[in-house]
């Protein structure tokens, strides 16, 4: 690793730049980037932005980093917004805007493969948090369930249907003043720095919420967490008009602005969210330790009474660069890392067995927070985006990251789509479905089906004209899928934390050499092992599978392809998905099988077995302290080392000749 001096950059009339004269042929990384993974030939500021539906150039998690194939990549050690342009060959210019004090700001050079490079990276900012094995499951989340009945009827049709999930996510919980408190109750007034406990609340004439610890202990019985969501913000406006909270609220808010607790203007009165969302709130000041601890402190019950976490939505709220903060940076910084700050906040009071979801962050993001990719709409052209979103995200050494199966908002998605998009979403980390509620005004449905459920239960019932049919059995099968993979996604998670590697991986992460991946944003790796092509449009009888060289053999009918390209028939049932030679892929499986049923509980196994090819060795990491050193060959295996005594099998993909 080498750093640039601070002499090498160069103060202009536009303000302060540095030029890198080097040959590369593709750049990568800037957190997510949704309208391309290789961003050369553009321009590229690296600004947090709010941006609903079609994000294109704007990203909610920006990192002021880069890697290239060619050898070297750069991290701007600063939360300023920085300008890169790639835009002239054999050049990148690197600037900071004037007054923005980024002259300040330590500028490293890497040097190594990509993968080299993106350790170093993380070396640097902090490595991935290694996150309990339960963000690995599946996700129920929606908007639109207000009520504890709400939640209930999902869980008995979850039950109903078959479908194994491990996180519910509760949206509309809390009422829409004081924004910690349960929605429909009532509780004594109190000052400011009063702290509300639970059982100070009061349920017996809510409508809404009858008894939310008994709701947790419901969720808890399933195997399944509960993540509640947020936004930092002290409500003002015309919410407190009609809530039953008003008193409370005002109370707080005004104890907020006489201990300084909130992010304030130039002149020190309190900054008010001038627009896009939450507009005219205040909002906390997280670089005040005490301040931080006031706000945390009005959450800490919800931990208490069981809450798993936080669903740490929003935090794009600085839109002034005069605003001030109580460590003394301004907007210049706070519009990156204001966003940030929230969610590790929030972080620290969920603690070790809890867990943070965020859209919005920067490059110390995946330290302490799941990652999803914010707000698409049902269509074609939002599902290719947020997979570029995904593998750009990774190639910044994002681990656990995921997005809203097939948009969560717009029209509901068609059939094609959704179920590419579940079958997509099964080889990705965070698996989950999410839905917008109607009453939004995004959700434009006309008939009888006014009701944006995009569980896979409501979709197979819409899409069917009110039945399932086959549609319902093959979303099942992805998610039973997903829970075979476990084993390898939290192997890979593990091995994230310790490299900075992640494993939703571009192609040019693992094949830096053939030029040809850099521009391939239509496959990606899960980890080193499995290469999958999604399907991007819809209902398409074929698509083009490029495989890297070597050997490759079908995931499901064991088939031997070198690498090369190929038409590939589609069929409903899977997508196209291949093992790279001599890797190994631990599963849990029921009856050898594939998409087999092994529930959600993820305390063990059903059948630990690992699918090999070739030949080569492996070692196996689990939550649970079994370590397991593999060896193989085309016919037989060897553990050389199994500390837990635990039993397992071997599966060979190995299952017919090459093809072309």
């Amino acid at each position: 690793m080498k750093t640039i001096k601070i002499n090498e950059i160069i103060k202009t009339r536009e303000g302060f730049s540095l030029t890198l004269r080097r040959d590369y042929r593709a750049a990568f990384g800037f957190g997510e980037k949704f309208d391309s993974v290789d961003q050369k030939g553009k321009f590229v500021r690296a600004c947090v932005r709010e941006k609903c539906f079609a994000q294109g150039e704007y990203t909610y998690l920006s990192m002021p980093f880069f890697l290239t194939p060619d050898g070297f990549g750069v991290y701007v050690d600063t939360y300023v917004e920085t300008d890169f342009d790639f835009t002239r060959e054999g050049e990148i210019v690197i600037s900071f805007w004037e007054g923005s004090r980024g002259e300040q700001a330590e500028v490293y050079l890497f040097e190594g493969t990509p993968k080299e490079i993106l350790t170093q990276f993380r070396k640097k900012v902090g490595m991935p948090r290694l996150f309990p094995k339960w963000v690995l499951g599946a996700w129920m989340s929606a908007n639109r369930w207000r009520t504890q009945a709400d939640a209930e009827e999902q869980l008995a049709l979850n039950q109903k249907y078959g479908f194994p999930h491990s996180v519910f996510v509760l949206e509309p919980w809390s009422d829409l003043t004081t924004r910690y408190l349960w929605n429909g109750c009532s509780c004594p007034f109190k000052a400011g720095d009063e702290t509300v406990s639970y059982e100070e609340l009061d349920f017996s004439r809510s409508e809404q919420w009858r008894d939310p610890r008994a709701l947790i202990e419901k969720i808890h019985g399933e195997n399944m967490k509960l993540l509640l969501w947020l936004v930092p913000i002290y409500a003002q406006g015309n919410d407190l008009e009609t809530d039953c909270n008003v008193a409370q609220c005002l109370s707080d808010n005004e104890y907020a602005k006489a201990q300084g607790d909130c992010v304030a203007n130039a002149d020190g009165t309190p900054y008010l969210i001038p627009h896009t969302w939450c507009i005219g709130s205040m909002i906390p000041d997280f670089t005040n330790p005490e301040a931080k601890a006031r706000y945390l402190d009005r959450f800490s019950y919800l931990m208490t009474i069981g809450a798993d976490g936080f669903k740490t939505d929003g935090g794009e709220f600085v839109h002034e660069k005069t605003v001030r903060f109580a460590d003394g940076t301004t907007g210049i910084e706070g519009q990156n890392a204001y966003c940030e700050q929230y969610s590790e906040a929030f972080s620290e009071l969920a603690g070790e067995r809890g867990i943070v979801f965020s859209r919005a962050g920067g490059q110390r993001s995946p330290c302490f927070s799941v990652i999803w990719a914010g707000d698409q709409e049902s269509t074609w052209s939002e599902f290719s985006s947020v997979l570029k979103a995904g593998l750009s995200a990774g190639l910044s050494g994002v681990c656990c990251w995921g997005f809203d199966i097939a948009g969560f908002s717009g029209y509901l998605p068609s059939e094609e789509l959704y179920l590419r998009a579940v079958q997509a979403a099964a080889f990705v980390p965070v698996m989950q479905w999410h839905s917008d509620p109607v009453s939004n005004g995004r959700c434009d449905f006309t008939g009888a089906w006014k009701r944006n459920d995009r569980s896979p239960w409501n979709m197979a019932a819409y899409l069917k004209g009110g039945r399932e049919g086959d549609l319902l059995s093959l979303l099942r099968r992805q998610f039973f899928l997903h829970y075979n993979l476990l084993p390898y996604h939290y192997l890979l998670m593990k091995r994230a934390s310790e490299t900075g590697i992640p494993a939703l991986r571009h192609l040019a992460l693992e094949f830096p050499g053939e030029e040809w991946t850099y521009r391939t944003d239509d496959e990606f790796m899960l980890g080193d092992a499995l290469l999958i092509a999604p399907v991007l449009q819809d209902y398409r009888p074929s698509r083009t599978v490029r495989l890297p060289e070597g050997n490759w053999f079908g995931l499901y009918d064991g088939k031997r392809l070198s690498g090369g390209i190929y038409e590939v028939p589609l069929t409903r049932e899977h997508l196209p998905v291949y093992l790279r030679e001599n890797c190994c892929v631990p599963l849990n499986l029921s009856g050898g099988e594939l998409c087999s049923d092994v529930g959600n509980d993820l305390a063990g196994y059903r059948e630990l077995t690992f699918l090999v090819s070739g030949e080569g060795s492996d070692l196996f990491e689990d939550d649970l302290g079994n370590e397991i050193l593999l060896r193989w060959d085309r016919t037989s295996h060897r553990a050389e080392y199994n500390r837990s005594g635990i039993s397992f099998r071997v599966m060979h993909a190995e299952a017919g000749t090459e093809e072309r």
